[in-house]
């Protein structure tokens, strides 16, 4: 009896674990998705002068997240001057911080590098 006790509770520490490391492993893509379309978007907006509906669509067309400026004044950018974005992507976690979660990351390009 105390064996089958202490295996019922040994697959419920394995299958906890699993759980949350696939977690971590659908995070990490998300995250490595994100910073690879950063690389992207980057370029379109160096070129651009900032985040067009193109460039918005296109991301959400692409990976499904959202892209915004993350600065105060977005309509006033020159040449040579850096412009702040951010994408992010709702995720929905299986084991921790249930409910609708959102990966995000900043980045930052020069207007005008790439011409």
């Amino acid at each position: 009896m105390g064996k089958r006790i202490v295996l019922m509770f040994s697959m419920l520490i394995a299958s906890v674990a699993i759980f949350l490391s696939s977690d971590l492993v659908a995070t990490e893509m998300i995250y490595g998705e994100l910073d690879s379309m950063s690389v992207t978007v980057g370029y379109y907006i160096s070129k651009s002068g900032g985040v067009t509906e193109s460039i918005r669509s296109y991301v959400k067309k692409e990976i499904n997240a959202d892209i915004y400026c993350a600065m105060e004044d977005c309509t006033a950018i020159q040449k040579g001057d850096t412009f702040f974005y951010i994408i992010e992507k709702p995720y929905t976690a299986i084991i921790y911080r249930k409910g609708d979660n959102k990966i995000t990351i900043k980045r930052s390009v020069v207007i005008g590098l790439y011409e």
